[in-house]
């Protein structure tokens, strides 16, 4: 059974987005840290569907 971590991923950038948006009153910086790791699940998930495909 093959898992599909590309669906994880996707959740998880959608996830970093809103906690980055979630929290931007209490931490300065939150969103800029939300949506970096937002480009690194979506790169992640970019690269992992690549690599399903060989």
């Amino acid at each position: 059974m093959k898992k599909n971590y590309t669906v994880l991923f996707i959740l998880l950038f959608v996830a970093s987005i809103a906690g980055g948006m979630s929290l931007k009153n209490i931490f300065d910086y939150s969103m800029i840290i939300g949506v970096g790791l937002a480009t690194i699940f979506l790169l992640a998930a970019a690269i992992w569907k690549k690599e399903q495909g060989k």
